[in-house]
């Protein structure tokens, strides 16, 4: 039974690596016979119960070398691991993973991972040391191998695939969840919802007065906007926030939900504005029309994958680019979904290849 040791952004209620788990737990379970994982997770106990696997507190020092020690792989993924945009604790801490495995003489894969930015000499020089010493690299999009070869990182082989969650199969989503929440927030699931995703960013405030201006637009036009949030809860009042510039008040799901309740219910809208990437994917999935909002190179690399428009930076947002970005998706409503369906049909098998690439390290003598 090959023993698997998965490392990512577990257990912290985002939606959106939280998808990225189930998706490599059910690829990998496929291909590789007698799969025996284990998940670094914040909330352990959580993981453990939604997904069904073993999981230990990811900064249990002690318990990591125990399950390190007996794996046969070390897989680091997927998503938005190895930067420094947000300081320097997430790329100390992942690569500090990996360099444990390393010591320990254990293979370690970089699953559909999303490399950068890493701006720091810190960073940088981390990144060189460690990260040419794993066995095999699979980066989520082509300016994560662009990254790694402006950073030194030429010796282990790179693939790209792409993001985890790209793998999901949403037909296999429950309609009824989605239905439910609605209900239970008096909202009317045969009205024209737009969903809206965003995020705090920075510190910065002056894009919610710019989001909130073109959500009053769409409410004048007969749609009915509602924020979805995709990390609980720091999502929440970035939505609250927004909401109360706004002439006439959406509607605001305020509970937490799983990625699979969210799934469901974006599967009710007529179109989605976003800043979080997986909210993107997620919208890509369900073969939604979309308008995505930038504020970290990733999404704007895959709104060019899935060839779908950008409202603009949130760092400069403005009113008139975005409102006609926004205009020209619900005109070409139909267009945008033959699109989506044609690109997310190549990126869902390239997703799955993550798998593959996993047994093919465990198959090697």
């Amino acid at each position: 039974m090959p023993r698997v040791v998965i490392s990512g952004y577990y257990g912290f209620q985002n939606n959106g690596d939280e998808a990225m788990l189930y998706a490599m737990l059910e690829a990998l379970d496929k291909k590789i016979q007698g799969f025996d994982p284990v998940v670094l997770s914040k909330d352990p106990l959580k993981t453990q119960e939604f997904f069904g696997v073993r999981s230990i507190p990811r900064h249990d020092l002690r318990a990591i070398i125990t399950e390190i020690n007996q794996a046969d792989l070390l897989i680091s993924g997927g998503g938005g691991l190895l930067q420094d945009v947000t300081g320097p604790n997430s790329i100390l801490y992942y690569l500090g993973i990996v360099t444990m495995a390393r010591l320990m003489k254990k293979p370690v894969l970089f699953y559909g991972q999303g490399i950068g930015p890493i701006n720091t000499k810190l960073g940088m020089t981390l990144m060189s040391l460690v990260a040419n010493r794993v066995d095999l690299i699979a980066v989520r999009d082509h300016e994560s191998k662009a990254e790694l070869a402006r950073l030194g990182v030429t010796k282990p082989r790179i693939e790209v695939t792409a993001d985890p969650a790209l793998g999901i199969d949403v037909t296999r989503i429950d309609s009824g969840l989605g239905s439910a929440i609605l209900a239970e927030a008096g909202i009317n699931e045969t009205d024209r919802l737009v969903g809206i995703s965003v995020r705090s960013w920075k510190g910065d405030d002056s894009y919610k007065g710019v989001i909130a201006k073109v959500c009053d637009d769409l409410q004048a036009q007969v749609m009915q906007v509602v924020f979805l949030h995709m990390h609980y809860p720091l999502d929440v009042d970035a939505g609250r926030e927004i909401a109360a510039l706004m002439k006439v008040r959406p509607y605001i799901i305020q509970k937490a939900l799983n990625f699979k309740e969210m799934l469901s219910l974006i599967s009710k809208t007529k179109m989605i504005i976003g800043m979080r990437l997986h909210f993107l994917i997620f919208g890509a999935l369900l073969g939604i029309p979309m308008v995505g909002l930038s504020y970290d190179p990733k999404v704007d690399s895959f709104l060019r994958l899935v060839d779908m428009p950008s409202g603009g930076s949130v760092e400069n947002l403005d009113y008139p680019i975005f409102s006609s970005k926004v205009s020209q998706a619900l005109a070409s409503s139909e267009e945008l979904k033959l699109r989506l369906a044609q690109k997310v049909a190549v990126l869902s098998k390239e997703a799955l290849r993550g798998s593959d690439l996993a047994r093919e390290i465990l198959d090697k003598p």
